[in-house]
Order: structure tokens, then C-alpha cells, then sequence
């Protein structure tokens, strides 16, 4: 195959220049082997600390989350935890502190999620310290036993940068670092038509991994591995002709083209059964399309999907193209998180250092589907893609589930679970002796990309 590494695969040939469809320009970060010690020495994971997690914007959960003020959720970070709470209404009501007691450092809040109560407050279980929603001290017990100049300043929890973009919460460390959208490059603009808020979360797994945060990370930014991983996905998703996009900021995206018969196929003749199972699963009928041949049948799942959006009242559909409608488009926000982003459904992956040991990382994911309540339709797990995948019909999204933690493979689902076998056992050859350091494809560029982004932070290139 005639290939320009340089021009790459274009998924959309006739898209506008400068449009969210259309390809990145190209930028050349080299062929060097990426240095293996990145992924588990102390060393490196102590300059990612100082020079990238406490100067980049974090994801950390979802406003939707907390719609009531008093609401909150933890989330953790390497050795530090964090308090998000709503303490006003819209974006600008959140608010994220250091979970930590200015008394004596114990932890504020220890549970997933929970709420104080509108016009409640914070209340330390060590020694009851409260505090209000703004991170004020509002009552020290017994405060006539220390003396007045020790408390005299009114010792708050610590507050930490925060910011909102289409219902998804950021924390930064750094008080003087680039503004969320400045961060974000031309992400906001390329998902301008989804609205986030509507989607409401179907499951929500955390575990930790044998493995760096970047090695299992890079599993996700790269689809050159699903032809061997993911066999599955052969019969209706593309899995060659992909096209990558770097941005700003170490950001980055893949597109997957889905819904026919791909390049990797023989026979793009036939229609595949598990073509016809998406189109039902929408509500289409395989027999009004028998006119279209396998590698056509994008066409039919763009009509269901929009009949399908239409029976919801999901406006939004009127605002995406056919490509938008059917294919995954992948993003990369630095530093560690990836956005599959579909008309119907996410599905946001967060890879985090491990508190002590860069050989291990903590992994959490979180599928949203748009509901389908009052109705006998169903919506899928992007996550699983397998009959298990599958939600009762009418879901209606009202009912949040708790986090969970995977005790075996099949927690994961089919899909998920084919990368969390994987993942470990990279991260053992990456630690062999005998490993030289990653040799990358064009493929493979964005994890070339990101790291681009820690060695400028870190100083080790301009």
C-alpha cells in the first residue's frame, strides 16, 4: 500500500479545511525509541509530579454529578485527595479544595460521593472542626483552648483551581497556569454540538493496574493494537484507516470510522449479522436496506440513529454530520484522560499515578449513555460493546451507579477487558532488560505527541 506518513489516513477527504473534521496538520516529532525508564523509574515519576501534574488541567468527575448544593465527590491524585462541591448553582458554583483538615491533616471526606445539605457544611471526624461550602472555617470545638494567635487566621480547607467545560470538571495546581480553554486548544469547538449534561452515567469502574499510567494510557490512544486485541470489532469498525490529529497542549484525537464493512475485510460485499444487530438495536429494519452492499451500509445506521434521535427529542443529532452520527471520535486530553466520543453515548477513561510505585497506576471508567425512558428502546455500555453491554429497556438514567471495583475480567466487559489483560504484561517487557525502548508507527504518533508535552514541561526541550 502506497502510504505518506506524512498526509497519513484522511478519514473525511471532503471536509472544509479548519473544520472539526478535518485533518491536523502534520507534525514531526522524529523516530527515536522512547526511553523505557520513563515507565517505572522513581526518578521520572517524581519530575511528572513537580513539572506536569501540578501544572496541568486534571479531569476529575461530572458536574451532573453534583446538581444540588451541599453535593460533592473525592477524588484522588497520586498522595493528594480532593473535595468537589457545589456550592452555587451553574459552573461557576463548583468549587474544589485539598481534602485535608487544617487541624491535624485528617481527611475531610472518605467516601466516593455524598452531600452536606444546602446551607450545611464540612465536619472534620477527628476533632469537628467545620467548615462551610466556600472552605471557610466556620467552627473550631472548644475553641477557647488554644490560645488566640494559633487560630487567629481561621485556618480553611486550601482551595484548588477549578473550571467547567460541557459538564466535565477540571482541578489545577497551579494558581497562575493557562485558563481551562486555553488548555483545551480546539477540543470546545470540535464538540460544541454535544451536550454533555444529557448524558447520564451507566456504569463507572475504577481498579488499579500493574502497569505506569502511561503504559495503560497508551493502549487507548493508539488503534493499531485492535486488529490482535479486539477481533471483534473487525466486522464493523475500521481499524486501519484512522485518522490521527495532533493539537495544542499535548491534546489529541483518532477518529474510528464505524457502521460497515471495513478495509481490513475480504468480503465488503455482505452484510455482516452484526451490522444488522446495530441497525435493530436502533429500531431499523435490515430488509428496508437490502439494497446496500456491506461497505455501504453506513448510510442505514445514519437513518436509524437519526429516527432513533428524533423518537428522544435529541436535538443535537440536526447539528452533527452523518460521520459525526456513526464514527468514535477520539479524544486525548493531556494529560491523562481520553474521550470516546459518540452521538449516543461516552465513554471517558482516566489513567492516574500511583501513590508510591510508577509501576502501577489506578485506571477509572465511565460510560454515558443518553436515556431512553418512557420507551422499549435500549442504549449500550460504549465500554463493553457485548451483550452484556446492553441496558433494560426504557433506562432512564435517574439512577446513579455506584462505583465499582472489578474483581474479574468479566467486570470489565468484552472489550475493556481485552486491554486490562494486556496492559500488565506490557508493563513487564517495558521493565525487561532486554527492552531497548517503544519503536513507534505513524500509528502511534499521539503517545510521541504527549510526550513531546512532558519534555517541554519538564525542561527538556523548548
Amino acid at each position: 500500500m502506497d502510504y505518506d506518513y506524512k498526509t497519513g489516513f484522511v478519514s473525511y477527504p471532503d471536509a472544509e479545511p479548519g473544520s472539526p473534521a478535518s485533518k491536523a496538520p502534520y507534525i514531526d516529532h522524529g523516530t527515536d525509541r522512547v526511553d523505557p525508564r520513563r515507565y517505572y523509574t522513581h526518578e521520572e515519576a517524581a519530575l511528572e509530579w513537580e513539572h506536569m501534574w501540578t501544572k496541568s488541567w486534571m479531569f476529575v468527575g461530572l458536574a451532573h454529578d453534583i446538581p444540588e448544593i451541599g453535593d460533592w465527590f473525592k477524588v484522588e491524585l497520586g498522595k493528594e485527595s480532593f473535595i468537589i462541591v457545589r456550592n452555587a448553582e451553574g459552573d461557576e458554583g463548583i468549587a474544589a479544595y485539598f481534602n485535608v483538615c487544617p487541624h491535624r491533616g485528617n481527611r475531610i471526606v472518605h467516601s466516593d460521593f455524598g452531600s452536606t445539605g444546602s446551607g450545611s457544611c464540612f465536619q472534620c471526624d477527628f476533632h469537628g472542626w467545620k467548615f462551610g461550602l466556600d472552605g471557610k472555617n466556620v467552627e473550631i470545638r472548644d475553641e477557647f483552648l488554644f490560645r488566640k494567635e494559633a487560630v487567629a487566621h481561621r485556618p480553611g480547607l486550601k482551595p484548588v483551581r477549578c473550571g467547567v467545560w460541557n459538564s466535565l470538571v477540571f482541578i489545577s495546581l497551579d494558581p497562575s497556569g493557562k485558563s481551562l480553554m486555553e488548555h483545551l486548544d480546539v477540543i470546545p469547538q470540535h464538540l460544541a454540538p454535544y451536550p454533555f449534561e444529557k448524558y447520564k452515567v451507566i456504569r463507572d469502574i475504577e481498579t488499579c493496574w500493574n502497569a505506569n499510567w502511561k503504559t495503560a494510557l497508551d493502549a487507548f490512544i493508539e488503534f493499531y493494537h485492535a486488529d490482535d486485541v479486539h477481533p471483534q470489532l473487525l466486522t464493523f469498525t475500521e481499524t486501519l484507516e484512522c485518522q490521527y490529529d495532533l493539537y495544542g497542549n499535548g491534546n489529541s484525537r483518532m477518529i474510528i470510522p464505524i457502521g460497515y464493512v471495513t478495509s481490513r475485510n475480504e468480503d465488503r460485499e455482505t452484510v455482516t449479522d452484526t451490522l444488522k444487530g446495530f441497525l435493530q438495536f436502533f429500531g431499523g429494519n435490515p430488509d428496508n436496506y437490502a439494497h446496500l452492499k456491506g461497505h455501504e451500509y453506513f448510510k442505514a445506521l445514519v437513518d436509524v440513529r437519526r429516527e432513533w434521535a428524533k423518537r428522544h427529542g435529541y436535538a443535537h443529532f440536526d447539528d452533527l454530520s452523518d460521520n459525526q452520527v456513526n464514527d468514535d471520535w477520539n479524544y486525548f486530553v493531556f494529560p491523562n484522560i481520553t474521550i470516546n466520543v459518540f452521538s449516543d453515548s461516552l465513554l471517558i477513561q482516566i489513567f492516574s499515578p500511583h501513590e508510591s510505585d510508577p509501576s502501577k497506576s489506578h485506571y477509572r471508567a465511565i460510560s454515558l449513555c443518553l436515556p431512553v425512558g418512557g420507551t422499549q428502546d435500549m442504549v449500550m455500555d460504549p465500554g463493553q460493546f457485548g451483550p452484556e453491554a446492553v441496558s433494560p429497556p426504557g433506562w432512564d438514567g435517574s439512577v446513579r451507579p455506584a462505583k465499582i471495583i472489578p474483581q474479574t475480567l468479566e467486570e470489565f466487559g468484552s472489550v475493556l477487558a481485552q486491554d486490562a489483560v494486556r496492559v500488565p504484561e506490557v508493563q513487564k517487557g517495558i521493565e525487561s532488560m532486554a527492552f531497548d525502548g517503544y519503536v513507534l508507527s505513524e500509528s502511534e504518533t499521539r503517545i510521541r505527541h504527549y510526550h513531546a508535552e512532558i519534555d517541554r514541561l519538564i525542561g527538556r526541550r523548548t
